[in-house]
């Protein structure tokens, strides 16, 4: 008895199983393994093999319940010391708005909030492949009741890291699923949609977790800030210039 898994997406997926088969006269002739990562694009990915001991008695195998998970929750050689680009055009400057772990809503969270007018450009921090976006919504107010009405981009970077840039202006999107982008990229227009006190871009990199209450460990990122010779930790009030 063999179990597959196809994965149509652009993207890995994890299947975390939450325990062990339970198996009738079968055994399996590999360690199966509660966590399994499956490639972007693939079909028949085996996850389960299994063998009947005695064909002359009953026999069975019973899947454990699981969970799927956006990318590779098993994820941990990421490039952790990346230098972004800041996310908007050179000559502009924007104010870190909200920091890590900001007050408003940020809590536990490792985002960023630059001050940015409605339509100012916004460009990709880092190159990547476009997984998911939304560009429909309207609304946008100061409380959790709009959460869930931003316009937003999702890009996948080549190490498995994924950022987000939320809270772009309605139809102010520019790029599609699947495109390929590369860093300096206009990818979208900001704006003030969803969970937003005024216009600003949102940006959370992250990695997936299968233990983490959002599904997900959020990163600090290194920006290159000034003429793109230093590398640093945005820190929350502070005004950064790009001139690169």
């Amino acid at each position: 008895m063999v179990y597959y898994a196809d994965n149509q997406e652009l993207f890995p997926m994890s299947f975390v199983f939450s325990r062990q088969p339970e198996l009738e006269n079968m055994r399996s002739p590999e360690m199966f393994r509660t966590t399994q990562v499956i490639p972007s694009k693939s079909l028949k990915n085996r996850v389960a093999y299994f063998i009947v001991k005695d064909k002359s008695k009953k026999w069975g195998a019973t899947m454990p319940p699981y969970m799927m998970y956006i990318g590779d929750v098993t994820l941990k050689n990421y490039d952790a010391d990346y230098p972004y680009d800041l996310p908007f055009r050179k000559g502009r400057s924007s104010t870190v708005y909200q920091g890590y772990n900001g007050s408003f809503s940020h809590q536990n969270e490792n985002s960023l909030d630059f001050t940015m007018p409605e339509g100012t450009e916004v460009v990709a921090a880092r190159e990547g492949l476009v997984i998911d976006l939304v560009k429909h919504n309207t609304i946008g107010c100061p409380t959790r009741n709009c959460a869930d009405k931003a316009n937003y981009i999702t890009i996948m970077h080549p190490d498995g890291t994924f950022a987000h840039y939320y809270h772009l202006k309605q139809n102010g999107v520019n790029v599609n699923i699947g495109n390929q982008v590369k860093k300096g990229d206009v990818i979208g227009l900001s704006g003030n949609t969803g969970w937003s006190k005024g216009p600003h871009l949102h940006f959370v990199c992250y990695i997936p977790s299968a233990t983490d209450d959002k599904f997900r460990k959020t990163l600090k990122t290194l920006f290159r800030t000034g003429t793109g010779n230093k590398t640093e930790y945005l820190v929350e009030k502070k005004t950064y210039l790009r001139a690169y």
